[in-house]
């Protein structure tokens, strides 16, 4: 239910979280190295009355932000990291680099942590003035793009005592998330023998075992379940002498699929394609390196239910002429140039997809996730695009928006124990007709993650 009172608190602060998200877009820091945003958050929820945890799971730019007590626990999840070498002047439909090879908000994620601070500021307020029980916590996570701060966050048992979980994710659309693809990055590397050319023989050249893999991924690809995806690049030649047999290689891969379980089995496979290419050059498979691997999501259709309401009700967002226009740039430039209007504003279900660290929270607490109008229709995610509208008054007016629907979606929850039992029902019963949650990531340290 949306309510009036949500609603004036968050235009109180309007001003301060619009600063917050701008700031964070100017920061545009990467993969657990969210230094400056995590500190100005987490100094500025602190100057709200909450109680910070830093350096949580032992991750630096990791924090916990917690205020009440007692049952219910409900959390709101944020991400402040950008992504590498998408630097880019706000507000033009070019594409301008402020500084070439810097990295750029490509994602929104200034707008998604920001968003999601002002959800549980407005919780925390609104409780406080009804004497309510409960409480409520945000949490700073880092590097989602790619690192998987809140799969350490989930191996470290901090969600164990959550009863509800929130989290948005700004887009093109209004969506409640139900769909999601597992995902595993890794790299791949070879060692062989280095030699001059004209002694090839002498030599066991490690890009040839690196290209051999790549080819018989290539053929793997005919032999997957429908709907996977591989992607990789090469990130080490050996170096770029053509008159010598290279000593070292690099590749780095990307799968996913719909199932968890089966990207598990499909990186093996992955795997054996790589040693039989190091067996065939009389080269060394070093091993695969693991830097992220995200769940599918578990969606929980109680919660989704009470944010779709919300969205119902909160919805259309009233744009001005001048703010039309503005999107109409990106909507000429995009992929979705016959749209009638630049930003969307009906609430669907199910229809967007998401590959996200956030899937893996979903296992092990009731969450709902949703994607919040910030961009015009038919800009490109992770893209300059995306940098470009991340500081406009229309990124802001939803970042507001998903806010107000995730706070009252916390309180109605809260006001409603019900919901609650429901949610936790609708919960185990996926566990029980689901495989047990695991991740490749069981091993990894975050003190390991290369960009």
């Amino acid at each position: 239910m949306i309510r009036k009172e949500i609603h004036e608190i968050v235009n109180r602060s309007a001003k301060e979280f619009e600063q917050i998200s701008d700031q964070v877009w100017e920061f545009a820091e990467t993969c657990f190295e969210e230094n400056q945003s995590s500190a100005l958050q987490s100094a500025y929820l602190e100057k709200r009355g909450f109680r910070v945890k830093t350096g949580v799971s032992n991750m630096p730019t990791a924090f916990i932000a917690e205020w009440g007590s007692g049952s219910p626990v409900i959390a709101i999840l944020g991400e402040n990291d950008a992504l590498a070498s998408l630097s880019q002047e706000a507000d033009l439909a070019v594409c301008t680099p402020i500084t070439a090879g810097a990295p750029g908000h490509g994602c929104g994620h200034n707008l998604l942590g920001t968003g999601g601070m002002e959800a549980a500021c407005a919780v925390k307020e609104y409780l406080e003035a009804n004497k309510l029980a409960g409480t409520i916590r945000y949490y700073g996570t880092p590097a989602e793009e790619g690192g998987g701060g809140k799969v350490y966050m989930v191996l470290d048992h901090q969600f164990d005592d959550v009863d509800a979980c929130f989290v948005w994710h700004p887009s093109s659309s209004w969506d409640v998330t139900t769909k999601g693809l597992a995902i595993v990055s890794a790299y791949f590397k070879f060692e062989g023998i280095a030699s001059h050319a004209a002694a090839a023989d002498q030599g066991r050249s490690a890009l040839d075992a690196l290209e051999l893999m790549n080819v018989g991924v290539n053929f793997l690809r005919e032999h997957v379940r429908a709907g996977t995806l591989m992607h990789y690049s090469i990130t080490n030649t050996g170096g770029p002498a053509a008159n010598i047999v290279q000593q070292n290689a690099e590749g780095f891969y990307i799968l996913r699929n719909e199932s968890q379980a089966y990207l598990k089995e499909l990186f093996a496979r992955v795997e054996d394609v790589a040693r039989g290419a190091a067996l065939m050059t009389g080269t060394k498979f070093v091993g695969s390196q693991i830097i992220s691997n995200y769940a599918n999501i578990n969606p929980n259709s109680v919660l989704d239910e009470v944010v779709l309401q919300n969205l119902k009700e909160i919805l259309p967002l009233e744009y001005t002429e001048e703010e039309k226009a503005y999107g109409q740039q990106f909507v000429d430039i995009g992929t979705k140039k016959d749209v009638k209007t630049p930003y969307k504003s009906e609430a669907t279900h199910g229809e967007a997809i998401i590959c996200s660290d956030v899937c893996d929270v979903s296992w092990v607490t009731p969450l709902s996730h949703f994607f919040g109008v910030t961009l015009a229709q038919g800009t490109l995610g992770h893209s300059w695009m995306t940098v470009s509208q991340g500081k406009s008054s229309t990124a802001k007016k939803g970042m507001h928006a998903a806010a107000e629907v995730m706070a009252n979606s916390a309180i109605d929850v809260i006001e409603n124990p019900e919901l609650i039992k429901k949610a936790k029902e609708a919960f185990k019963e996926s566990l029980e007709n689901n495989p047990p949650y695991e991740t490749l990531m069981v091993n990894c340290d975050p003190k390991d993650y290369r960009q």
